[in-house]
């Protein structure tokens, strides 16, 4: 029993090194329920500007047309900062993911690590230089001097890269939300010229409307909004 003590000791101290170089899994399913949040919260002001128009163009409402421009500005102002928020997050993370590439420069990576690639030619990696080895790091391909143990080198990245190990990047920013109120083929607001203002043809049972400062794309039978064209 005396005897396995310093193995075991030595397995202990070796264990720290192969965590640091871990990579947790990405979990799609959390970057997805993430950007949905996002998208929610946009279509939820967007759901309560149209209700409030809709409340307020009725007959003795007692909100003038003024009054509900300003309530607009309001929801615009809302929608911008909601959107500015998602921009900044985007680059946060675009931020973090270039300090974490410049930080595997000389990093250390014991040749008895599990982040060492065993057989480079699986994942069509040029051959390995004298005195180096592959290594699979935070999501990228490096090689490792194999004296220093030090990262030299991160390869670009390739489209047969694996993607399970990537960090997440930045989440594509929201849409804007589609104005929910329905717009008649008749209505002065249908767009009858698309030419006249540089648009190309509208899809087949589609057309293009004028809403709220923008232009869209509405569904001849259902006539509510599919697409926004041009924001406000």
């Amino acid at each position: 029993m005396l005897r396995a003590l310093p193995f075991a000791g030595l397995l202990f101290v070796a264990m720290p090194t192969h965590a640091q170089l871990a990579t947790l899994p990405r979990f799609d399913a959390l970057d997805r329920q993430f950007q949905m949040e996002d998208q929610r919260q946009l279509d939820q002001l967007e759901s309560a500007r149209q209700r409030e128009r809709g409340l307020n163009s009725l007959p003795g409402s007692g909100v003038s047309v003024a009054e509900q421009a300003m309530r607009d500005m309001d929801y615009r102002r809302e929608r911008d900062r909601l959107l500015l928020k998602a921009e900044q997050d985007r680059q946060s993370v675009v931020r973090d993911r270039m300090l974490a590439t410049a930080a595997l420069l000389n990093r250390r990576v014991p040749a008895t690590s599990t982040a060492v690639v065993t057989s480079p030619e699986s994942f069509m990696l040029p051959p390995v230089p004298p005195g180096q080895f592959y290594a699979r790091v935070d999501g990228r391909f490096v090689l490792v001097d194999r004296t220093s143990e030090l990262v030299v080198s991160v390869l670009p990245m390739q489209p047969t890269d694996p993607t399970a190990d990537v960090p997440a990047g930045p989440l594509p920013l929201p849409d804007m939300g589609l104005p929910l109120r329905r717009v008649s083929p008749t209505s002065a607001l249908a767009i009858h010229d698309p030419p006249a203002l540089a648009l190309p043809a509208a899809p087949r049972g589609q057309f293009y409307a004028r809403v709220d400062g923008g232009i869209v794309l509405v569904d001849l039978r259902t006539e509510l909004t599919v697409k926004a064209v041009r924001t406000g």
